[in-house]
């Protein structure tokens, strides 16, 4: 799945989805209603509020970011 796969305007459910897909981990931030998406190759952490429905720019920036280094990844193995 390349960058431009995914869609811009994704749900919070599919959006943790593909984070753990990628490789990523999903916490839960207790009692705050925000969980915390990290993953080993983006330093900072980032934050969400879980209550909404749609998923932050920041997090689709990434998920978008994860999916073209793993497309990229992908295609210098076939090759």
């Amino acid at each position: 799945m390349s960058g431009r796969d995914i869609p811009v305007a994704l749900n919070l459910r599919e959006a943790r989805q593909l984070w753990k897909r990628f490789g990523g981990t999903v916490e839960d931030i207790r009692r705050t209603g925000e969980e915390r998406y990290r993953h080993p190759s983006i330093e900072c952490p980032i934050t969400v509020d879980k209550r909404r429905k749609d998923a932050p720019r920041k997090l689709t920036t990434a998920l978008r970011r994860l999916a073209k280094r793993d497309y990229s990844d992908d295609s210098r193995r076939a090759a």
